[in-house]
């Protein structure tokens, strides 16, 4: 497979790895229940290998709702053009929260939040 074929996939596959590593719940038998995807669909998901993107969205969107996390894609698309645009930089960051909430800059946009997390 082309390098540049691969990318989309392996980003993806990285994605489903990291959230599958948040809980010990995300196991073949939980994915094979909820979704009912095979086993062998799911190590090629692990894979990265080339497959339907649908695959890889159905499993991260399962994982994030289970996990009540929203990633917001419509502001990250949104701020990628700013930064195209205006010659910036996109800067991620990870922002612990507090009891009376956290602390953000004021041109701070959120592409990705604890479902429920007043920020």
């Amino acid at each position: 497979m082309a390098k540049e074929k691969q990318e989309p996939y392996e980003f993806l596959s990285n994605l489903v790895l990291a959230l599958m590593d948040i809980d010990r719940i995300f196991s073949n038998s939980f994915f094979t229940s909820e979704l009912d995807i095979s086993p062998k669909t799911l190590s090629e998901i692990r894979r990265g290998e080339d497959m339907c993107i649908y695959q890889y969205v159905r499993v991260i969107r399962c994982m994030t709702e289970y996990l009540h996390l929203i990633i917001r894609m419509d502001m990250l698309l949104k701020e990628l053009r700013t930064v195209l645009a205006s010659n910036c930089d996109l800067v991620v960051a990870t922002v612990p929260h507090r009891f009376h909430g956290i602390c953000q800059p004021k041109e701070w946009v959120v592409v990705m939040q604890w479902d429920g997390v007043k920020l």
